[in-house]
């Protein structure tokens, strides 16, 4: 068991654009704003996201982002309460080192540094609770993604014959790059 991840655990970060978002780990009362979040995606994204453009497995996913488990953490960012994106990783079942890693950002939030905050702050906490490796299938045509990857600057090898789908083995620093943090007001 990798221990209780913290219930309070929650940082603004600066993205791009200028705006703070809070990223923090998903819970039960955040599953319709994940669904939504899937839900709206424009199809294109949600290809490239699930290799599929269908719909019908969005509540199934919004239920293991938001239930608690020592084998899937999700992390959301919020911008003025609502969700614009979610990482998330499962654990793999033979090796605890080793997680699945996957992100998803809003249309509008496209391009600000969304997707690169959530993956640092994720791969803290993942570092933290034994994690050293995540894995990405990323669909060769999913250039935003790719460029994420590229972002993170961490070690990393394509380890798929597939031209079409790149499966990435990134090894995570010992201590993952902090994500740029302001303080948090007195409001939370």
């Amino acid at each position: 068991m990798m221990g209780d991840h913290s219930t309070t655990d929650q940082t603004q970060v600066a993205i791009r654009d200028g705006r703070t978002v809070l990223l923090r780990r998903l819970g039960r009362r955040d599953a319709q704003a994940a669904l939504a979040l899937h839900q709206q995606l424009p199809d294109t994204d949600r290809y490239l996201r699930f290799f599929s453009p269908g719909r019908g497995h969005l509540d199934r996913l919004a239920r293991q982002l938001t239930e608690r488990s020592d084998s899937c953490y999700a992390l959301g960012a919020f911008d003025a309460g609502r969700l614009i994106g979610v990482a998330h990783y499962v654990i793999d079942e033979d090796d605890p080192r080793l997680a699945e890693v996957a992100i998803a950002v809003a249309g509008d939030d496209h391009h600000v540094g969304v997707g690169t905050a959530l993956l640092r702050r994720l791969a803290e906490i993942a570092t933290a609770h034994g994690v050293s490796r995540f894995t990405a299938d990323v669909l060769a045509t999913n250039h935003l993604m790719l460029q994420v990857i590229a972002d993170i600057d961490w070690p990393r090898t394509n380890v798929s014959d597939d031209a079409s789908v790149l499966r990435f083995q990134i090894t995570l620093p010992r201590r993952a790059t902090p994500t740029a943090r302001r303080p948090r007001s007195a409001e939370g």
